[in-house]
């Protein structure tokens, strides 16, 4: 009896553990990069990351470049094994963008979409050149022929607002026109 008793309340205890884990691996949260280099880090605290993962091919400060504009800088990596290339975007000393261009001959756009799907659920948007996943501070996109983009929407939100770039006047008209319809 008292070892029945014992069985039931360890089985009572990982199906409760079970539960808890699933709720917080599932709790909808995107992730805000790949590996170490996530969304937010410092352009110091990328290069080390970068530096420690070798898939990157991260060379040095040679792969840095600044951007047109105030305080903007970019990372370019030759990337290896499922990497093609790689571009980290910096704001304010701020990750903003990760962008790794897959290899195409270690992995396709269908099983990438999938393992997304499975992980992430369906995407928030979905179109013939990308699919979205959103959850309020991350943008995960899987552009077509077989890009993965990580965006952190907050600082992307906030260039947007702060640019004054005119949409041109084949942008209006196509605007129009959708809204026509």
């Amino acid at each position: 009896m008292k070892d029945t008793f014992v069985t039931k309340t360890v089985f009572f205890g990982l199906v409760v553990f079970g539960f808890a884990w699933f709720a917080a691996a599932s709790d909808g949260a995107l992730p805000g990069g790949y590996g170490s280099v996530v969304l937010g880090m410092s352009v110091d605290s990328a290069k080390v990351a970068l530096e420690e993962d070798p898939a990157y091919g991260y060379k040095g400060d040679k792969d840095v470049s600044m951007l047109p504009g105030e305080n903007r800088v970019l990372i370019s990596t030759a990337g290896i094994h499922f990497f093609n290339e790689c571009w980290f975007q910096f704001d304010n000393d701020r990750l903003y963008i990760i962008t790794l261009n897959l290899n195409p001959e270690r992995v396709d756009y269908a099983s990438v979409f999938k393992s997304l799907c499975t992980k992430y659920g369906d995407p928030d948007s979905l179109s013939p050149k990308k699919s979205e996943w959103r959850d309020g501070s991350v943008i995960m996109a899987l552009e077509r022929p077989l890009t993965l983009k990580y965006t952190d929407e907050g600082i992307f939100q906030e260039l947007q607002e702060t640019s004054n770039v005119e949409l041109t006047k084949e942008e209006k008209n196509r605007q129009n026109f959708l809204e026509s319809l």
